[in-house]
């Protein structure tokens, strides 16, 4: 399978003429120049990292051009997607990409949208989870089926004090630790109910102030340091696996 740098040399090389591009139409230059061989997660992430280094910018859904946006001299937001992710081809991924697809990213259209398994970090999975956390500038968390890892992540948001939104899936409790937090929820089945969150969830990003974090904020923080969490986390995955392994004995 072709690696990312050269589907992102070829990207690059694509609009390097500084027209906007649709996805389809750089899929179809790929296949031109015989880079069949990736995945539809390959694909995303590369595109992604070239977001994030500042080398294409997204202009709209789908479309993509050269370079960051002279015009208005800025470098677009990044929102982090915290979600249950499952195996692939599981109902599990299906409702996190349905989730991804049709509501985050148009409501989120001004932002680098990410998600980890779509990320070409070459480093820890669990030190790129807590560097995008850490750092992105809008976080959002489905708490869709009660995912140990997504309430971790959660928490982890919650003490850097930058903005975070939880969704869930119609139907499904709210544990009561986060019970008294605004909560949105959304019906992939219904696609009134998927216009209705997606027009919500853009009024509730656009109500955020996304200013730089002052130094009386980046003081409060939590006690536990970064060389620690990791190692907490992995505690909290085997505490899964064990729960896991009594239900299936009973």
């Amino acid at each position: 399978m072709v690696n990312s740098a050269i589907i992102q040399e070829n990207v690059l090389g694509f609009l390097a003429d500084g027209e906007p591009r649709s996805v389809q139409e750089i899929k179809a230059y790929l296949t031109s120049v015989s880079i069949v061989d990736y995945s539809e997660r390959k694909f995303a992430g590369s595109l992604l990292t070239l977001q994030r280094n500042g080398k294409i910018m997204k202009l709209d859904r789908g479309v993509y051009s050269l370079g960051q946006n002279k015009a208005e001299d800025k470098i677009m937001k990044t929102c982090f997607f915290v979600s249950p992710i499952g195996n692939e081809n599981s109902d599990i991924r299906k409702n996190a990409d349905q989730l991804l697809k049709y509501i985050i990213e148009p409501a989120c259209h001004n932002f680098i949208v990410e998600r980890v398994d779509q990320m070409n970090d070459a480093g820890s999975i669990t030190q790129t989870i807590l560097d995008s956390l850490e750092n992105a500038d809008l976080v959002i968390a489905d708490i869709t089926g009660h995912n140990p890892n997504v309430f971790y992540e959660m928490g982890f948001r919650r003490r850097t004090g930058k903005p975070i939104i939880h969704l869930k899936r119609k139907g499904e409790s709210i544990p009561f630790d986060v019970s008294a937090i605004r909560t949105s929820e959304y019906d992939l089945a219904d696609l009134d109910s998927v216009e209705s969150v997606k027009n919500r969830l853009t009024k509730i990003v656009e109500s955020f102030s996304f200013e730089t974090e002052d130094n009386q904020l980046k003081g409060v923080k939590d006690s536990m340091t970064q060389s620690t969490l990791p190692i907490l986390y992995e505690i909290l995955d085997s505490i899964e696996v064990l729960r896991n392994e009594v239900t299936n004995n009973k």
